[in-house]
Formats: structure tokens, sequence, C-alpha cells
């Protein structure tokens, strides 16, 4: 996924998910308590500590499902974990430019 993606949006993705992390009480830095808190909520699915390290370091970003259960341990849209934008912000920016 982080492929296509350039160097300031997975820059920007970490900045999210490390200040999420913060937000909700977990160690920004730590794989391990990521991983805790996502295997809580996985309902089965299983991530490695290196998927998970490379989440933190920006150098891949979580596929759609693991971008849901990571944006629920921290408390946040996945959109706007992935993107920096909310869809209500998307839906104004278009309609000002139609206008």
């Amino acid at each position: 996924m982080a492929a296509h993606l350039s160097f300031k949006e997975r820059e920007d993705f970490t900045r999210r998910l490390k200040t999420s992390l913060k937000n909700v009480g977990l160690n920004p830095n730590s794989p391990t308590q990521l991983i805790r808190a996502f295997l809580e909520r996985a309902d089965g699915l299983k991530v490695s500590h290196s998927t998970v390290y490379k989440w933190l370091l920006g150098e891949a970003l979580p596929d759609t499902r693991n971008m849901e259960i990571v944006a629920g341990v921290c408390n946040v849209c996945p959109h706007w974990l992935r993107t920096g934008s909310t869809k209500q912000n998307e839906a104004n920016a278009q309609e000002m430019s139609e206008h």
C-alpha cells in the first residue's frame, strides 16, 4: 500500500499514528504496546512485530482492515488516520471547487 505514497504522505501518517497512540495512553514508539492493543480488537487477525514497526516508521501503512483496527485502538476515524482529512472536509472542498 505504501509503494505509491510519497515520503511526506507516509511521514504524515506516522505523525498522526504516534500522536493518536499517545492520546490514548500508549507509547508511540512501542510496537509491542500497539500489537497488544491491536490483538485485543483483531478478532483472530495477527500482525507481526516487523509490520507494526514499519507502520511506526512510516515504511508501510496498514491495509484497509488493519487500518480500521489501528484506528479503533487510537479512537480515531480510519480515513483521517490514513489521509489526515475527514470525509466532511473532502465534501466541503469538493463543493467549493464546484462554485
